[in-house]
């Protein structure tokens, strides 16, 4: 189904408007036809929320791409000032860099809850009036939903065997002395 169809729909809630992206994103009753439309043909069509190989289309439309590229930005800001906190020295930089890494991991191969909460943060209105989403709470929230304790463990081993490599050089090219 393309948009033209979709606007010629009588059940369309944007008829004689121009249709956000956003907004089909977030119209079931849109994207259970979409979804129809795809089963039609017996193929990935890109419908539906499954973003595999379609997220990059989907992600064209220029208010998505927008929020999405301001949600990764404030979630690598939010992220860098939660390990500074914790005081890691210099591991902190490493830290930080894995954890942006898994981040952008998971916003391009979402899990259905991940997907989930982008969809409705990217939906926030509100969020999206400045430059960073200055809102922290939320931030933290995505955070927690994003970056499963596996992912925290990775980047805590990635900072320990950096801090350890550093260590090592340290220790192997300076005279130790008692």
């Amino acid at each position: 189904m393309n948009q033209h169809e979709f606007q010629e729909n009588h059940n369309n809630p944007a008829q004689n408007n121009q249709v956000r992206p956003i907004d089909l994103l977030l119209d079931e009753a849109w994207l259970r036809q979409a979804v129809q439309a795809e089963e039609l043909v017996g193929g990935n069509i890109g419908a539906g929320l499954n973003w595999g190989s379609a997220f990059g289309d989907l992600m064209l439309t220029g208010e998505l791409l927008g929020r999405l590229t301001t949600l990764r930005i404030s979630l690598n800001k939010e992220v860098r000032l939660l390990i500074n906190d914790w005081n890691l020295g210099a591991a902190t930089k490493i830290a930080v860099k894995t954890a942006r890494e898994r981040i952008l991991e998971k916003l391009r191969l979402p899990t259905p809850k991940v997907r989930q909460h982008i969809v409705m943060i990217l939906g926030r209105d509100e969020l999206y009036g400045e430059e960073f989403i200055s809102n922290r709470e939320v931030l933290r929230e995505s955070l927690e939903i994003l970056l499963t304790p596996q992912d925290w463990e990775t980047i805590a081993v990635v900072a320990a065997d950096s801090l350890k490599q550093q260590i090592i050089h340290q220790a192997g090219g300076e005279k130790l002395s008692a």
